[in-house]
């Protein structure tokens, strides 16, 4: 059976194979050429679309829960609302950063997922319903706007959420978690981690071979090397410093991509 990362790198590949094949099919020589980067977001947003469509579902499946007083059910409604979430992170304080506020303030949160969490995990419905009332209602904005027609990722937001996520990882998520109470920051690693690959893969990955082919394969392999450090269930097990090491290392990398796509430096640490 394939591994959750196996699986996500094998369909990442085959898409971003695609790209690659059907560009080199295409392409002509006119003053208007399509831009690969440009192209590239287009091809990412699906994966932010069906991401945050799981939070939302998830957030839904929450509600009905603590309607229904129901604790195991909206416990599994919220992990599975933070999973979606936390695969589209390179996008949400980026392009949505009021949203971001609202629906992931971390650690001192006053609403979102995180002012849920505590109650929610120690088995006490009665506090959330209004907490929770909101998430859903800042998703579905979230959603809407994300699918409207007119909405478009540029390059530079991309790989500057990318790269400020990678050094999250590396630096604070490395130190104990963002989801304590419900015992998955494992988990949100994971598809933060899943969420770096799909925006690398989808969207910078081809350009940069062409001008830097050594870097974008050290950038692929210390992806996987951030995804090994994450599997498992334990965080525990979690060699932190190694996870520290290795997000840090990422970022420098993705920052030094950004010049040779001739995009500015993103900053992290901010």
């Amino acid at each position: 059976m394939l591994s959750f990362f196996q699986f996500t790198r094998g369909a990442l590949i085959a898409t971003a194979a695609v790209l690659t094949v059907t560009a080199a099919v295409l392409t002509v020589p006119t003053a208007a050429a399509a831009d690969p980067l440009t192209d590239g977001a287009k091809a990412y947003k699906p994966f932010a679309v069906e991401h945050i469509g799981i939070a939302l579902a998830g957030a839904r499946e929450l509600q009905a829960a603590v309607q229904a007083g129901d604790v195991k059910a909206g416990q599994a409604a919220w992990i599975k609302s933070r999973k979606g979430w936390e695969a589209a992170e390179p996008i949400t304080g980026e392009f949505f950063s009021k949203l971001d506020e609202a629906i992931d303030a971390w650690p001192d949160a006053k609403h979102g997922y995180h002012a849920i969490e505590a109650a929610l995990f120690s088995g006490k419905l009665a506090d959330i319903a209004a907490p929770t009332d909101k998430l859903v209602a800042d998703l579905a904005t979230f959603d809407k706007e994300l699918k409207a027609p007119g909405f478009k990722f540029t390059p530079q937001g991309l790989i500057n959420g990318v790269t400020k996520l990678a050094y999250e990882v590396g630096e604070n998520k490395s130190k104990g978690g963002e989801s304590p109470y419900a015992g998955t920051s494992i988990v949100d690693m994971q598809e933060n981690v899943e969420g770096i690959e799909a925006v690398y893969k989808l969207v910078f990955e081809e350009s940069l071979k062409a001008h830097d082919a050594k870097l974008a394969a050290a950038i692929d392999d210390k992806i996987e090397d951030v995804e090994g450090l994450v599997k498992g269930d334990d965080l525990k097990k979690v060699d932190q410093a190694a996870l520290k090491r290795n997000g840090e290392e990422l970022a420098v990398m993705l920052q030094s991509a950004a010049a040779k796509l001739n995009l500015k430096k993103p900053t992290v640490g901010e």
